[in-house]
Protein backbone atom coordinates (compact mmCIF):
# COMPACT_ATOMS: atom_id res chain seq x y z
CA UNK A 1 0.00 0.00 0.00
CA UNK A 2 1.39 3.68 -0.38
CA UNK A 3 0.27 6.45 1.04
CA UNK A 4 1.11 10.17 0.63
CA UNK A 5 0.97 12.77 3.00
CA UNK A 6 -0.70 16.11 1.96
CA UNK A 7 0.41 20.29 3.55
CA UNK A 8 -1.55 22.57 3.56
CA UNK A 9 -0.60 26.14 3.88
CA UNK A 10 -2.38 28.78 5.19
CA UNK A 11 -1.41 32.71 4.03
CA UNK A 12 -0.80 34.76 7.21
CA UNK A 13 -2.06 38.15 7.19
CA UNK A 14 -0.93 41.22 7.70
CA UNK A 15 -1.58 41.45 11.47
CA UNK A 16 -1.04 38.48 11.84
CA UNK A 17 2.81 39.02 10.45
CA UNK A 18 2.88 42.27 12.91
CA UNK A 19 2.44 39.73 15.63
CA UNK A 20 5.01 37.06 14.51
CA UNK A 21 7.79 39.47 13.84
CA UNK A 22 7.04 41.37 17.81
CA UNK A 23 8.05 38.03 19.62
CA UNK A 24 5.80 35.20 18.63
CA UNK A 25 7.10 34.32 15.48
CA UNK A 26 10.21 33.98 16.66
CA UNK A 27 9.33 31.11 19.00
CA UNK A 28 7.09 29.07 16.77
CA UNK A 29 10.67 28.01 15.76
CA UNK A 30 10.54 25.55 18.33
CA UNK A 31 6.92 24.09 17.08
CA UNK A 32 8.91 23.20 13.68
CA UNK A 33 11.54 21.61 15.56
CA UNK A 34 8.74 19.83 18.08
CA UNK A 35 6.85 18.74 14.90
CA UNK A 36 10.24 16.93 13.32
CA UNK A 37 10.42 15.31 16.38
CA UNK A 38 6.98 13.72 16.13
CA UNK A 39 7.51 12.79 12.65
CA UNK A 40 10.84 11.36 13.03
CA UNK A 41 9.15 8.18 15.01
CA UNK A 42 6.60 7.98 12.34
CA UNK A 43 8.82 7.86 9.63
CA UNK A 44 11.00 5.06 10.97
CA UNK A 45 7.78 3.02 11.41
CA UNK A 46 6.00 3.28 8.38
CA UNK A 47 7.36 1.19 5.47
CA UNK A 48 9.60 2.52 2.75
CA UNK A 49 7.47 3.71 0.34
CA UNK A 50 6.46 6.19 2.36
CA UNK A 51 9.85 7.43 3.59
CA UNK A 52 9.96 10.10 0.72
CA UNK A 53 6.57 11.63 1.64
CA UNK A 54 8.00 12.66 5.08
CA UNK A 55 11.74 13.81 3.41
CA UNK A 56 9.48 16.00 1.23
CA UNK A 57 7.46 17.30 4.56
CA UNK A 58 9.93 18.23 5.67
CA UNK A 59 11.81 19.85 2.81
CA UNK A 60 8.49 22.06 2.59
CA UNK A 61 8.92 23.17 6.03
CA UNK A 62 12.10 24.74 5.68
CA UNK A 63 11.60 27.61 4.58
CA UNK A 64 9.41 28.53 6.81
CA UNK A 65 11.73 27.30 9.36
CA UNK A 66 14.39 29.26 7.79
CA UNK A 67 12.35 32.61 8.24
CA UNK A 68 11.58 32.31 12.03
CA UNK A 69 15.23 31.22 12.64
CA UNK A 70 16.50 32.97 15.79
CA UNK A 71 12.87 33.37 17.62
CA UNK A 72 12.36 31.73 20.82
CA UNK A 73 9.21 30.55 21.83
CA UNK A 74 8.42 28.24 24.62
CA UNK A 75 5.98 25.68 23.72
CA UNK A 76 5.01 22.39 25.97
CA UNK A 77 5.14 19.25 23.85
CA UNK A 78 1.24 18.71 24.54
CA UNK A 79 0.44 22.09 22.75
CA UNK A 80 2.51 21.88 19.33
CA UNK A 81 -0.48 20.32 17.75
CA UNK A 82 -3.24 21.93 18.51
CA UNK A 83 -1.14 25.63 17.72
CA UNK A 84 -0.32 24.25 14.76
CA UNK A 85 -4.05 23.72 13.45
CA UNK A 86 -5.29 26.83 15.14
CA UNK A 87 -2.49 28.89 12.48
CA UNK A 88 -3.76 26.84 9.71
CA UNK A 89 -0.36 25.71 9.36
CA UNK A 90 -0.28 22.16 8.22
CA UNK A 91 -2.17 19.06 8.49
CA UNK A 92 -1.14 15.54 7.97
CA UNK A 93 -3.60 12.63 6.78
CA UNK A 94 -3.73 9.51 4.85
CA UNK A 95 -5.66 9.46 1.50
CA UNK A 96 -7.84 6.85 0.15
CA UNK A 97 -8.92 9.17 -2.94
CA UNK A 98 -5.92 10.83 -4.97
CA UNK A 99 -3.14 9.94 -2.68
CA UNK A 100 -3.52 6.10 -2.32
CA UNK A 101 -2.68 3.69 -5.40
CA UNK A 102 -4.97 0.12 -4.39
CA UNK A 103 -5.99 -2.59 -6.84
CA UNK A 104 -8.69 -4.15 -6.14
CA UNK A 105 -7.12 -7.27 -4.29
CA UNK A 106 -5.85 -4.88 -2.03
CA UNK A 107 -9.25 -4.71 -0.34
CA UNK A 108 -11.64 -7.62 0.68
CA UNK A 109 -15.26 -6.97 1.27
CA UNK A 110 -17.27 -8.77 4.45
CA UNK A 111 -19.33 -11.16 4.07
CA UNK A 112 -21.73 -13.32 5.99
CA UNK A 113 -21.37 -17.22 4.16
CA UNK A 114 -20.25 -20.67 5.47
CA UNK A 115 -17.01 -21.16 7.56
CA UNK A 116 -15.45 -24.73 7.67
CA UNK A 117 -12.63 -25.63 9.68
CA UNK A 118 -10.75 -28.59 8.88
CA UNK A 119 -7.14 -30.60 10.02
CA UNK A 120 -5.65 -31.62 7.36
CA UNK A 121 -3.58 -34.99 7.16
CA UNK A 122 -1.86 -37.39 4.82
CA UNK A 123 -2.87 -40.62 4.40
CA UNK A 124 -3.28 -43.58 2.14
CA UNK A 125 -5.99 -45.62 1.34
CA UNK A 126 -6.47 -49.62 1.45
CA UNK A 127 -9.59 -51.93 1.44
CA UNK A 128 -12.49 -51.72 3.75
CA UNK A 129 -13.18 -55.26 3.32
CA UNK A 130 -11.63 -57.75 0.97
CA UNK A 131 -12.39 -61.29 -0.20
CA UNK A 132 -9.24 -63.31 -0.55
CA UNK A 133 -9.33 -66.25 -2.85
CA UNK A 134 -6.63 -68.21 -1.47
CA UNK A 135 -4.90 -70.59 -4.63
CA UNK A 136 -2.02 -72.67 -3.81
CA UNK A 137 1.47 -71.47 -4.14
CA UNK A 138 2.33 -74.49 -6.63
CA UNK A 139 -0.39 -74.31 -8.40
CA UNK A 140 0.26 -74.21 -12.24
CA UNK A 141 -1.93 -71.47 -13.52
CA UNK A 142 -2.82 -71.85 -17.11
CA UNK A 143 -5.47 -68.11 -16.77
CA UNK A 144 -4.93 -65.33 -14.48
CA UNK A 145 -7.51 -62.48 -14.84
CA UNK A 146 -5.13 -59.30 -14.97
CA UNK A 147 -4.69 -56.97 -12.13
CA UNK A 148 -6.73 -53.78 -12.00
CA UNK A 149 -9.62 -55.59 -13.48
CA UNK A 150 -13.37 -54.65 -12.41
CA UNK A 151 -14.48 -58.08 -11.76
CA UNK A 152 -18.27 -59.47 -11.30
CA UNK A 153 -19.04 -61.66 -8.92
CA UNK A 154 -19.04 -65.09 -10.54
CA UNK A 155 -16.28 -63.82 -13.35
CA UNK A 156 -13.34 -66.21 -13.51
CA UNK A 157 -10.34 -65.55 -11.97
CA UNK A 158 -7.98 -68.38 -12.65
CA UNK A 159 -7.91 -71.12 -14.20
CA UNK A 160 -5.35 -74.55 -12.67
CA UNK A 161 -4.11 -77.54 -14.13
CA UNK A 162 -4.64 -79.94 -10.55
CA UNK A 163 -3.19 -82.97 -11.93
CA UNK A 164 0.07 -82.97 -9.80
CA UNK A 165 -1.78 -83.22 -6.78
CA UNK A 166 -2.37 -87.39 -7.39
CA UNK A 167 0.91 -87.96 -5.57
CA UNK A 168 0.40 -86.01 -2.69
CA UNK A 169 -3.23 -87.89 -2.24
CA UNK A 170 -1.62 -91.23 -2.54
CA UNK A 171 1.41 -89.99 0.22
CA UNK A 172 -1.22 -88.17 2.71
CA UNK A 173 -2.94 -91.70 2.86
CA UNK A 174 0.45 -93.41 3.50
CA UNK A 175 0.95 -90.77 6.14
CA UNK A 176 -2.51 -91.69 7.38
CA UNK A 177 -2.15 -95.78 7.75
CA UNK A 178 1.31 -95.14 9.75
CA UNK A 179 -0.12 -92.41 12.30
CA UNK A 180 -2.92 -95.16 12.94
CA UNK A 181 -0.43 -97.43 14.04
CA UNK A 182 1.62 -95.10 16.36
CA UNK A 183 -1.53 -94.08 17.59
CA UNK A 184 -2.16 -97.81 18.61
CA UNK A 185 0.94 -98.71 20.15
CA UNK A 186 1.13 -95.02 21.80
CA UNK A 187 -2.05 -96.04 24.01
CA UNK A 188 -0.56 -99.86 24.80
CA UNK A 189 2.08 -98.14 26.17
CA UNK A 190 0.39 -95.62 28.22
CA UNK A 191 -1.80 -98.06 29.80
CA UNK A 192 0.76 -100.29 30.71
CA UNK A 193 2.57 -97.48 31.91
CA UNK A 194 -0.72 -97.03 34.35
CA UNK A 195 -0.61 -100.25 35.79
CA UNK A 196 2.90 -100.07 36.94
CA UNK A 197 2.53 -96.72 38.35
CA UNK A 198 -0.51 -97.76 39.74
CA UNK A 199 0.85 -101.33 41.77
CA UNK A 200 4.05 -98.65 42.87
CA UNK A 201 1.54 -96.58 44.44
CA UNK A 202 -0.36 -99.22 46.25
CA UNK A 203 2.94 -100.54 47.69
CA UNK A 204 3.65 -97.37 49.31
CA UNK A 205 0.13 -97.11 50.51
CA UNK A 206 0.80 -100.39 52.80
CA UNK A 207 3.98 -98.88 54.37
CA UNK A 208 2.29 -95.55 55.14
CA UNK A 209 -0.71 -98.07 56.50
CA UNK A 210 1.59 -99.64 58.54
CA UNK A 211 3.65 -97.07 59.93
CA UNK A 212 0.52 -95.37 61.08
CA UNK A 213 -0.40 -98.50 63.11
CA UNK A 214 2.96 -98.50 64.85
CA UNK A 215 2.46 -94.96 65.68
CA UNK A 216 -1.10 -96.03 67.46
CA UNK A 217 0.84 -98.69 69.41
CA UNK A 218 3.20 -96.68 70.92
CA UNK A 219 0.90 -94.07 71.59
CA UNK A 220 -1.26 -96.49 73.99
CA UNK A 221 1.30 -97.94 75.64
CA UNK A 222 1.31 -99.53 78.65
CA UNK A 223 -0.25 -102.56 76.91
CA UNK A 224 -1.72 -105.15 79.53
CA UNK A 225 -0.10 -108.29 77.73
CA UNK A 226 3.21 -105.66 78.23
CA UNK A 227 2.69 -104.83 81.56
CA UNK A 228 2.10 -108.44 83.23
CA UNK A 229 4.50 -110.05 81.59
CA UNK A 230 6.72 -107.89 83.32
CA UNK A 231 5.39 -108.16 86.59
CA UNK A 232 5.88 -112.03 86.13
CA UNK A 233 9.25 -111.39 85.67
CA UNK A 234 9.77 -109.73 88.56
CA UNK A 235 8.38 -112.27 90.68
CA UNK A 236 10.26 -114.65 89.20
CA UNK A 237 13.26 -112.87 89.51
CA UNK A 238 12.26 -112.10 93.37
CA UNK A 239 11.80 -115.98 93.70
CA UNK A 240 15.25 -116.90 92.32
CA UNK A 241 16.94 -114.28 94.45
CA UNK A 242 15.60 -115.25 97.43
CA UNK A 243 16.14 -119.06 96.92
CA UNK A 244 19.93 -117.85 96.29
CA UNK A 245 20.33 -115.49 98.86
CA UNK A 246 19.06 -118.39 101.75
CA UNK A 247 21.62 -121.01 100.27
CA UNK A 248 24.24 -118.19 100.31
CA UNK A 249 23.76 -117.54 103.98
CA UNK A 250 23.75 -121.23 104.81
CA UNK A 251 27.30 -122.05 103.30
CA UNK A 252 29.70 -120.34 105.89
CA UNK A 253 28.79 -122.81 108.58
CA UNK A 254 29.30 -125.58 106.35
CA UNK A 255 32.59 -124.44 105.39
CA UNK A 256 34.00 -124.33 108.98
CA UNK A 257 32.81 -127.94 109.77
CA UNK A 258 34.82 -129.28 106.64
CA UNK A 259 31.61 -130.15 105.07
CA UNK A 260 32.19 -128.50 102.09
CA UNK A 261 34.82 -126.58 100.15
CA UNK A 262 35.51 -122.85 100.42
CA UNK A 263 35.23 -123.07 96.09
CA UNK A 264 31.24 -123.71 96.85
CA UNK A 265 30.67 -121.30 98.91
CA UNK A 266 32.44 -118.50 96.66
CA UNK A 267 30.08 -120.23 93.80
CA UNK A 268 26.72 -119.66 95.84
CA UNK A 269 27.95 -116.09 96.37
CA UNK A 270 28.19 -115.32 92.48
CA UNK A 271 24.80 -116.95 91.99
CA UNK A 272 23.30 -114.56 94.23
CA UNK A 273 24.73 -111.63 93.23
CA UNK A 274 23.67 -112.83 89.84
CA UNK A 275 20.21 -113.45 91.03
CA UNK A 276 19.89 -109.97 92.74
CA UNK A 277 20.91 -108.16 89.16
CA UNK A 278 18.57 -110.31 87.35
CA UNK A 279 15.78 -108.87 90.10
CA UNK A 280 16.96 -105.51 89.13
CA UNK A 281 16.79 -105.52 85.97
CA UNK A 282 12.93 -106.99 86.39
CA UNK A 283 12.08 -103.96 88.37
CA UNK A 284 13.69 -101.98 85.59
CA UNK A 285 11.73 -103.16 82.88
CA UNK A 286 8.37 -102.90 84.94
CA UNK A 287 9.01 -99.54 85.51
CA UNK A 288 9.65 -99.34 81.79
CA UNK A 289 6.61 -100.59 80.81
CA UNK A 290 4.50 -98.68 83.03
CA UNK A 291 6.26 -95.22 81.65
CA UNK A 292 4.86 -96.50 78.17
CA UNK A 293 6.23 -95.60 75.11
CA UNK A 294 9.65 -93.52 75.29
CA UNK A 295 10.02 -89.61 73.21
CA UNK A 296 12.26 -91.62 71.26
CA UNK A 297 10.38 -94.25 70.07
CA UNK A 298 7.37 -91.92 69.54
CA UNK A 299 9.83 -90.12 67.10
CA UNK A 300 10.93 -92.93 65.38
CA UNK A 301 8.23 -94.15 64.98
CA UNK A 302 7.01 -90.57 63.51
CA UNK A 303 9.77 -90.64 60.80
CA UNK A 304 8.76 -93.86 59.74
CA UNK A 305 5.28 -92.89 58.90
CA UNK A 306 6.48 -89.40 57.26
CA UNK A 307 9.15 -91.33 55.50
CA UNK A 308 6.42 -93.13 54.03
CA UNK A 309 4.07 -90.56 52.99
CA UNK A 310 6.36 -88.80 51.53
CA UNK A 311 7.88 -91.85 48.86
CA UNK A 312 3.75 -92.13 48.34
CA UNK A 313 3.36 -88.58 47.02
CA UNK A 314 6.64 -88.90 45.30
CA UNK A 315 5.42 -91.96 43.55
CA UNK A 316 1.93 -90.34 42.71
CA UNK A 317 3.44 -86.94 41.17
CA UNK A 318 6.11 -88.94 39.10
CA UNK A 319 2.63 -90.76 37.88
CA UNK A 320 1.32 -87.95 36.75
CA UNK A 321 3.77 -86.68 35.01
CA UNK A 322 5.12 -89.76 33.70
CA UNK A 323 1.73 -90.22 32.17
CA UNK A 324 1.17 -86.47 30.64
CA UNK A 325 4.64 -87.59 28.79
CA UNK A 326 2.55 -91.21 27.48
CA UNK A 327 -0.51 -88.83 27.08
CA UNK A 328 0.92 -86.37 25.12
CA UNK A 329 2.60 -89.26 22.73
CA UNK A 330 -1.28 -90.27 22.11
CA UNK A 331 -2.46 -86.70 21.35
CA UNK A 332 0.46 -86.02 19.17
CA UNK A 333 -0.39 -89.42 17.66
CA UNK A 334 -4.25 -88.27 17.44
CA UNK A 335 -3.02 -84.65 15.72
CA UNK A 336 -0.64 -86.36 13.49
CA UNK A 337 -4.17 -88.58 12.04
CA UNK A 338 -6.08 -84.93 11.92
CA UNK A 339 -3.32 -84.18 10.03
CA UNK A 340 -3.17 -86.61 7.42
CA UNK A 341 -6.53 -86.47 7.04
CA UNK A 342 -6.40 -82.83 6.50
CA UNK A 343 -3.87 -83.23 4.39
CA UNK A 344 -6.21 -85.84 2.14
CA UNK A 345 -9.02 -83.92 1.88
CA UNK A 346 -6.78 -80.96 0.81
CA UNK A 347 -5.46 -82.75 -2.20
CA UNK A 348 -9.12 -84.39 -2.55
CA UNK A 349 -9.90 -80.53 -2.91
CA UNK A 350 -7.12 -79.55 -5.69
CA UNK A 351 -8.12 -82.39 -7.62
CA UNK A 352 -11.04 -81.28 -8.40
CA UNK A 353 -10.42 -77.55 -8.53
CA UNK A 354 -9.57 -76.06 -12.03
CA UNK A 355 -10.93 -72.83 -11.36
CA UNK A 356 -11.94 -69.61 -9.11
CA UNK A 357 -14.43 -67.22 -9.42
CA UNK A 358 -15.26 -63.96 -7.75
CA UNK A 359 -17.42 -64.04 -4.50
CA UNK A 360 -18.44 -61.16 -5.24
CA UNK A 361 -18.17 -57.45 -7.70
CA UNK A 362 -15.05 -55.50 -7.11
CA UNK A 363 -11.37 -54.93 -8.21
CA UNK A 364 -8.83 -57.22 -8.52
CA UNK A 365 -5.64 -56.56 -7.01
CA UNK A 366 -2.37 -59.19 -6.57
CA UNK A 367 -1.19 -59.36 -3.35
CA UNK A 368 2.63 -58.27 -2.62
CA UNK A 369 5.38 -60.65 -2.34
CA UNK A 370 5.29 -59.99 1.38
CA UNK A 371 1.48 -61.48 1.53
CA UNK A 372 0.27 -64.48 0.44
CA UNK A 373 1.70 -65.43 -2.87
CA UNK A 374 -0.64 -66.66 -5.66
CA UNK A 375 -3.68 -64.67 -3.75
CA UNK A 376 -5.88 -62.27 -5.20
CA UNK A 377 -7.76 -59.99 -3.35
CA UNK A 378 -11.64 -58.67 -4.32
CA UNK A 379 -11.52 -55.18 -2.64
CA UNK A 380 -15.11 -54.13 -2.05
CA UNK A 381 -15.01 -50.19 -0.37
CA UNK A 382 -12.22 -48.19 0.59
CA UNK A 383 -11.07 -46.46 3.79
CA UNK A 384 -7.85 -43.98 4.28
CA UNK A 385 -5.33 -44.25 7.21
CA UNK A 386 -3.94 -41.26 8.55
CA UNK A 387 -2.97 -39.94 12.05
CA UNK A 388 -3.87 -36.98 14.17
CA UNK A 389 -1.84 -34.88 16.38
CA UNK A 390 -2.81 -35.35 20.21
CA UNK A 391 -3.50 -31.71 20.59
CA UNK A 392 -5.97 -32.25 18.02
CA UNK A 393 -7.96 -35.45 18.63
CA UNK A 394 -10.46 -33.85 20.51
CA UNK A 395 -11.75 -32.12 17.79
CA UNK A 396 -12.30 -35.27 15.81
CA UNK A 397 -15.37 -37.12 16.47
CA UNK A 398 -16.33 -40.64 14.66
CA UNK A 399 -18.77 -39.96 12.38
CA UNK A 400 -17.74 -36.74 11.48
CA UNK A 401 -17.67 -35.93 7.71
CA UNK A 402 -14.61 -35.51 5.48
CA UNK A 403 -13.04 -34.30 2.47
CA UNK A 404 -10.46 -36.19 0.41
CA UNK A 405 -8.11 -35.61 -2.10
CA UNK A 406 -5.71 -38.02 -4.11
CA UNK A 407 -2.49 -37.31 -5.57
CA UNK A 408 -2.98 -39.38 -8.34
CA UNK A 409 -6.36 -36.89 -9.08
CA UNK A 410 -5.46 -33.27 -8.47
CA UNK A 411 -9.04 -30.98 -7.91
CA UNK A 412 -11.20 -33.99 -7.34
CA UNK A 413 -12.64 -34.05 -3.71
CA UNK A 414 -14.19 -37.39 -2.40
CA UNK A 415 -16.69 -37.25 0.56
CA UNK A 416 -16.46 -39.56 3.85
CA UNK A 417 -16.78 -39.76 7.43
CA UNK A 418 -14.63 -40.70 10.51
CA UNK A 419 -15.13 -44.53 11.24
CA UNK A 420 -12.64 -45.30 14.02
CA UNK A 421 -9.95 -43.09 16.13
CA UNK A 422 -7.37 -45.14 18.07
CA UNK A 423 -7.68 -45.67 21.43
CA UNK A 424 -3.88 -45.15 22.45
CA UNK A 425 -0.95 -42.67 21.43
CA UNK A 426 1.85 -43.75 19.45
CA UNK A 427 5.67 -41.53 18.81
CA UNK A 428 5.04 -40.40 15.06
CA UNK A 429 8.11 -41.46 13.23
CA UNK A 430 9.85 -39.50 10.80
CA UNK A 431 10.27 -40.62 7.31
CA UNK A 432 13.85 -42.71 7.97
CA UNK A 433 11.82 -44.09 10.95
CA UNK A 434 12.86 -42.68 13.90
CA UNK A 435 10.64 -41.18 16.23
CA UNK A 436 9.84 -37.22 16.00
CA UNK A 437 9.00 -36.78 19.41
CA UNK A 438 5.32 -35.69 18.74
CA UNK A 439 2.53 -37.68 19.85
CA UNK A 440 -0.37 -38.87 17.41
CA UNK A 441 -3.60 -40.94 16.94
CA UNK A 442 -4.26 -43.27 13.81
CA UNK A 443 -7.90 -42.27 12.36
CA UNK A 444 -9.80 -44.55 10.00
CA UNK A 445 -11.82 -42.63 7.40
CA UNK A 446 -14.12 -44.28 5.05
CA UNK A 447 -14.77 -43.06 1.83
CA UNK A 448 -18.23 -42.38 1.39
CA UNK A 449 -18.27 -42.05 -2.73
CA UNK A 450 -17.64 -45.21 -5.11
CA UNK A 451 -15.59 -44.39 -8.30
CA UNK A 452 -13.28 -47.00 -9.65
CA UNK A 453 -10.45 -44.67 -9.81
CA UNK A 454 -10.23 -45.05 -5.98
CA UNK A 455 -8.01 -47.78 -5.86
CA UNK A 456 -5.53 -49.13 -2.88
CA UNK A 457 -2.08 -47.83 -1.63
CA UNK A 458 -3.10 -44.65 -3.62
CA UNK A 459 -1.60 -41.52 -1.26
CA UNK A 460 -4.48 -38.62 -0.19
CA UNK A 461 -4.45 -35.97 1.60
CA UNK A 462 -7.42 -36.25 4.40
CA UNK A 463 -9.47 -32.94 5.40
CA UNK A 464 -11.43 -33.84 8.76
CA UNK A 465 -14.04 -31.36 9.40
CA UNK A 466 -13.76 -30.27 13.08
CA UNK A 467 -16.55 -27.15 12.47
CA UNK A 468 -18.90 -25.88 10.11
CA UNK A 469 -20.83 -22.66 10.37
CA UNK A 470 -23.25 -21.12 8.55
CA UNK A 471 -24.47 -16.82 7.88
CA UNK A 472 -20.90 -15.55 10.13
CA UNK A 473 -18.66 -12.96 9.07
CA UNK A 474 -15.36 -14.02 8.32
CA UNK A 475 -11.51 -12.10 7.15
CA UNK A 476 -8.57 -13.67 5.65
CA UNK A 477 -5.62 -14.10 7.94
CA UNK A 478 -3.33 -11.99 5.96
CA UNK A 479 -5.75 -8.78 7.11
CA UNK A 480 -5.31 -9.36 10.43
CA UNK A 481 -2.89 -7.52 12.87
CA UNK A 482 -1.43 -8.50 16.14
CA UNK A 483 -1.89 -5.76 18.82
CA UNK A 484 -0.98 -6.45 22.46
CA UNK A 485 -3.94 -7.52 23.86
CA UNK A 486 -5.48 -8.86 20.85
CA UNK A 487 -6.45 -8.33 16.99
CA UNK A 488 -7.08 -5.71 14.62
CA UNK A 489 -7.92 -4.90 10.93
CA UNK A 490 -7.61 -1.87 8.67
CA UNK A 491 -10.73 -0.51 7.36
CA UNK A 492 -11.34 1.47 4.27
CA UNK A 493 -13.73 4.42 5.66
CA UNK A 494 -14.18 7.04 2.89
CA UNK A 495 -11.33 8.79 2.44
CA UNK A 496 -9.34 6.93 5.49
CA UNK A 497 -8.41 3.99 6.84
CA UNK A 498 -9.22 3.12 10.53
CA UNK A 499 -7.66 0.75 12.41
CA UNK A 500 -10.49 -1.81 14.29
CA UNK A 501 -9.70 -3.89 17.40
CA UNK A 502 -11.58 -7.15 16.61
CA UNK A 503 -13.07 -10.46 18.83
CA UNK A 504 -12.51 -13.60 16.63
CA UNK A 505 -13.16 -16.63 16.91
CA UNK A 506 -12.45 -20.52 15.06
CA UNK A 507 -9.77 -20.15 12.24
CA UNK A 508 -8.46 -22.24 9.14
CA UNK A 509 -6.01 -22.40 6.92
CA UNK A 510 -7.02 -19.24 5.09
CA UNK A 511 -9.95 -17.30 6.97
CA UNK A 512 -10.45 -16.57 10.51
CA UNK A 513 -14.45 -15.86 12.12
CA UNK A 514 -15.06 -12.10 13.61
CA UNK A 515 -17.30 -12.34 16.32
CA UNK A 516 -17.33 -8.58 17.35
CA UNK A 517 -15.96 -5.52 15.39
CA UNK A 518 -16.90 -5.90 12.01
CA UNK A 519 -20.14 -5.55 10.11
CA UNK A 520 -21.10 -7.04 6.53
CA UNK A 521 -20.15 -4.90 3.83
CA UNK A 522 -16.96 -3.42 5.17
CA UNK A 523 -13.86 -3.51 3.39
CA UNK A 524 -10.52 -4.22 5.41
CA UNK A 525 -6.83 -4.71 3.72
CA UNK A 526 -5.16 -8.10 2.57
CA UNK A 527 -1.38 -7.92 4.03
CA UNK A 528 -1.51 -4.31 6.31
CA UNK A 529 1.71 -2.98 6.82
CA UNK A 530 3.01 -3.27 10.58
CA UNK A 531 2.32 0.51 11.66
CA UNK A 532 2.99 -0.42 15.18
CA UNK A 533 5.12 -3.16 16.74
CA UNK A 534 3.44 -6.28 17.78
Amino acid sequence: MQAKFRVRMTRIGGRARSVIEEGIGPRLGLLFEAIGQRLRPLRERIEQPLRPVVEDIERRLRPVRERLAGAGVVLRPRHWAAIATALGLIAVYFSLGSGVQLKAEDLFEVRRGEFVAKLREPGELRALESATISAAKDLTIIYLIPEGTYAKKGDVLARFDPGKYEGQYEEAVAALNVSEADLHKAETDLEAQRHRLQSEIARFETEVRFAHLDLDDLKKRPLPSELAQAQMEVRRAQLAFENAEAKRKLLPALVEKGYITRETLEDAELKALEAKTGLQAAHFNLQRVKAGATPAELERANVRLEQAQFALDKAKRGMASQLESYEANVEREKANIARANQLIRTAETRLKVKEITAPRDGVVVYARASENKGNEKIQLGMIADTEVNEVDIGKVQVGGPTELQLDSLPGVTFRGTVLKIGSLARMKLTPAGTPSGIKVFDVTVKIDDKDERIRPGLSATVGIIVERRDNVLSVPLSAVLARKGGQAVLVANGRRIEERTLVLGSSNEHHVVVEEGLREGERVLVNPPPSEPA
